[in-house]
């Protein structure tokens, strides 16, 4: 019976001494990513009635779709970060409101209404620097400078001591939702 609660112990303290211990070390170089953020789009508009301007009617409308984000990301194993984010799905709430109308009756009454479509932004790429901290557990996070919110990230995978894939997470901050991403070491 010692033996075998030797030999247990023995596993035992072997297995730990091969458990990975993460550190800012393990992101270095650069990685593709996409990230991904549910919106709800909402635009309004307000009409006037043709024959007495007096008489409005406001019209609103919204549908739920997805902001997306893509790029690079350059890690310097010490806790820098350097990324070029080209980002579509951002609304025109001015341009999709214009798609908006009102059909009148001739005496004020709305008789129809057109709820128009959502209109987007041309997509915009930016380049911005930030920090990161992984722990030793492989989490972390990451932190853009001049924002307010930070992702956080996981080790997934690691390769000689280099995460190969990241997966992050942008958590809910000022009401703002989640969204997700993956990045691959490149």
């Amino acid at each position: 019976m010692k033996q075998i609660v030797l030999i247990i112990a023995g596993l035992l303290i072997s297995a730990t001494s091969f458990a990975q211990t993460y550190s800012n070390a393990n992101l270095n170089g650069t990685y593709s990513f996409q990230f991904g953020s549910p919106q709800t789009y909402s635009w309004s508009k307000t009409f006037s009635c043709p024959t007495n301007s007096l008489i409005t009617y406001t019209a609103n409308s919204s549908i739920t779709g997805n902001n997306v984000g893509f790029g690079s990301a350059t890690f310097d194993g010490n806790g820098n970060v350097t990324l070029t984010i080209t980002s579509i799905g951002n609304e025109n709430q001015t341009a999709s409101a214009n798609t908006m109308s009102v059909t009148w009756s001739s005496s004020c009454q709305v008789v129809s209404v057109n709820d128009g479509h959502v209109v987007y932004q041309a997509a915009s790429t930016k380049t911005q620097t930030g920090t990161y901290a992984i722990h030793s557990n492989g989490t972390g996070t990451m932190s853009e400078v001049g924002s307010s919110q930070s992702q956080t990230l996981l080790l997934a995978a690691t390769t000689g001591g280099l995460s190969t894939t990241v997966l992050f997470t942008n958590p809910i901050v000022s009401g703002k939702i989640m969204g997700t991403g993956i990045a691959v070491h490149q």
